[in-house]
């Protein structure tokens, strides 16, 4: 497990494609025959979730090595893991999806794919000053069009773009109380064609903690259109400390520059512009937890 201290996190809501984003669930998470749950997206947005923080391994070994300092910027996806029964599927309990997380540490990216399955890539961020006011861009090594002579080089992906600074402003005392604001904002956004059972069951169930999923996947050497070794794997993600947070009041702008390396947009469902439904910084710690493979 890890440890991930001093966390500046800035969680913005954009609306995307509910369309999109299913068939990414079935792409990338229903595939595997073996697993007891098929994960559907509850909302129709995707949360873009920002962190600096520094990591350390809870491994008695491990944890007398230090900390490393990771910044990284990702997508998330709140799905619901529907049970496959011999009646039918029932819901079972809520995931976060993260189809893609760019990092800006090359130790985070090879223990996050090769532990858990973290979809972790390179890039280079560029930090905000204040996380209560989170401007902020990824580069990445890419290529704006496939060609055979083309070479891919460093391109702007994606930036977030403030129009004024973020008034001062009075924030949460305690994680229950910036849960509270995190629990209404889901309930409020949950797709209607899910049904009232769906519904009241997350209502319920946003009081627990709710894990992170991943595929987590190796090529085979010997047929590279195959997985030698596939499963989906589960962790919960759990709030240590809180120290801060508050919502966000000023827009946040998302812009998107179409990479056919990284073709993020038309991959999650956003458009190439847009302004966030709601947001909020936090300052927190945090443990990911062993994970349970499926």
């Amino acid at each position: 497990p890890y440890l991930q201290k001093d966390v500046s996190l800035a969680a913005l809501l954009y609306r995307a494609d509910v369309s999109i984003l299913t068939a990414l669930c079935d792409q990338s998470l229903n595939v595997v025959a073996s697993s007891p749950y098929r994960y559907v997206p509850l909302t129709s947005n995707v949360m873009l979730v920002y962190a600096d923080m520094l990591v350390s391994s809870l491994n008695e070994r491990d944890s007398q090595v230090g900390f490393f300092p990771e910044t990284e910027a990702g997508f998330w996806i709140l799905t619901v893991a529907m049970q496959k029964t011999s009646n039918g599927e029932i819901p079972h309990h809520l995931a976060w999806f993260l189809p893609n997380l760019f990092v800006t540490e090359g130790n985070s990216i090879a223990t996050g794919r090769e532990v858990y399955g973290f979809n972790k890539q390179a890039g280079e961020i560029n930090k905000p000053s204040e996380i209560y006011s989170p401007r902020f861009a990824v580069d990445v090594l890419g290529i704006k069009q496939f060609a055979p002579d083309a070479v891919a080089q460093k391109e702007r992906l994606f930036e977030v773009s403030i129009s004024a600074e973020e008034q001062s402003q009075i924030g949460w005392s305690d994680w229950s109380s910036a849960k509270d604001y995190f629990t209404s904002t889901i309930m409020n956004s949950i797709r209607p064609d899910m049904g009232s059972s769906v519904i009241g069951f997350v209502a319920q169930t946003l009081v627990n903690h709710i894990p992170l999923v991943f595929l987590k996947q190796m090529r085979s050497a010997s047929n590279v259109e195959k997985a030698s070794y596939q499963k989906i794997v589960e962790a919960p993600l759990q709030i240590r400390e809180f120290y801060a947070g508050a919502k966000l009041t000023q827009p946040c702008t998302l812009s998107l520059t179409h990479l056919d390396s990284h073709p993020l947009a038309k991959r999650l469902g956003l458009q190439a512009v847009q302004t966030n439904l709601l947001g909020a910084w936090l300052n927190v710690d945090f443990i990911l937890e062993l994970g349970t493979e499926l």
